[in-house]
């Protein structure tokens, strides 16, 4: 992806950069009626570059060694566990505007640019237990942990990272989804926390007749974020320039609420009609804490109609 490509659309998050993948898989199968039904064995090697040191043959940036295994059972159940291997390494342009607050002989503030180690190390293992497709429900819990960048510092943290997902039909019309994804950064100097998210999500779906349903969905997300210093080098705090100058960053936390509501209406082929509304409410402690500021409202309708001639 070039360095000059400007992603309007926004499904390229990130130009200037080459990445690159080889992937190999071994599966075996055991015996019919036994136990284990089969168990991949996946080797996965990731590359990232720098648009201009790729074309230049300069040297890479990240590198991950990917060793995942997949077992499925009798019965559906399947287990995952991956052992992930990596090294990022430090690109200045996503820390051009960090700088460091430290102080000089006279006692007083000075300002320096922010410099980051060359690489961090990580080493982490994650593991997923999966059921059975059952009639009622089917649920899946994956856990990470291990050592990761800390990217809010450019320093190497302990990252524990939880999935749980839990799809209930109680009936025949209706169904439920819910998920829920905490994830927890904490610097390894001395354990204190960098960053915490918490995202519960709930789906519900109910089929009213056999052309209309309505669907009901609610997320609600909490960030939490600590005031940043230079972890892996001098512990100054950082400072995150803007329109008007550098400035201390400072812990905060936000909270944000989202819900949305569908009815769908399928009489015949061809005849379709939606109507949807959502609203998004947040939180911010730095403006005015406990307190749920609507933030707008939403309103969607559809109809389509098949003329036959």
């Amino acid at each position: 992806i070039g360095e000059n490509l400007e992603a309007r659309a926004g499904f390229i998050r990130r130009p200037g950069v080459v990445t690159s993948l080889v992937d190999t898989r071994v599966t075996g199968f055991g015996r019919p009626g036994s136990l284990l039904r089969s168990i991949s064995a996946n080797v996965q090697l990731h590359g990232n570059w720098q648009y201009a040191n790729f074309i230049h043959g300069d040297k890479i940036q990240d590198q991950k060694l990917h060793l995942n295994t997949l077992a499925l059972f009798n019965g559906g159940w399947s287990t995952f566990v991956g052992i992930f291997i990596e090294s990022f390494g430090y690109d200045p342009s996503l820390y051009h505007d960090y700088a460091l607050e430290t102080r000089n002989a006279t006692g007083g503030l000075d300002t320096i640019p922010f410099t980051g180690q060359p690489t961090i190390p990580n080493a982490e293992v994650f593991v997923q237990v999966i059921t059975p497709e059952w009639r009622s429900f089917t649920a899946n819990l994956g856990y990470l942990h291990g050592h990761d960048e800390d990217f809010y510092e450019w320093a190497s943290g302990t990252l524990s990272y939880m999935h749980a997902e839990l799809n209930w039909r109680p009936t025949g019309r209706g169904r439920m989804a819910f998920s829920y994804d905490w994830q927890q950064v904490n610097r390894r100097t001395d354990g204190t926390l960098v960053h915490l998210a918490r995202i519960p999500r709930l789906k519900v779906e109910y089929q009213l007749t056999r052309t209309a349903f309505v669907r009901l969905v609610g997320e609600y997300n909490e960030d939490k974020v600590d005031s940043l210093r230079d972890v892996s080098r001098t512990e100054a705090p950082i400072l995150i320039g803007g329109s008007n100058g550098y400035s201390r960053t400072t812990a905060g936390s936000a909270k944000s609420f989202r819900g949305d509501a569908l009815f769908s209406y399928h009489p015949t082929p061809g005849t379709l009609f939606f109507a949807g509304y959502g609203s998004a409410w947040s939180e911010a402690d730095w403006v005015q804490p406990r307190r749920f500021l609507q933030e707008g409202d939403r309103l969607f309708l559809k109809a389509t109609y098949l003329f036959r001639f």
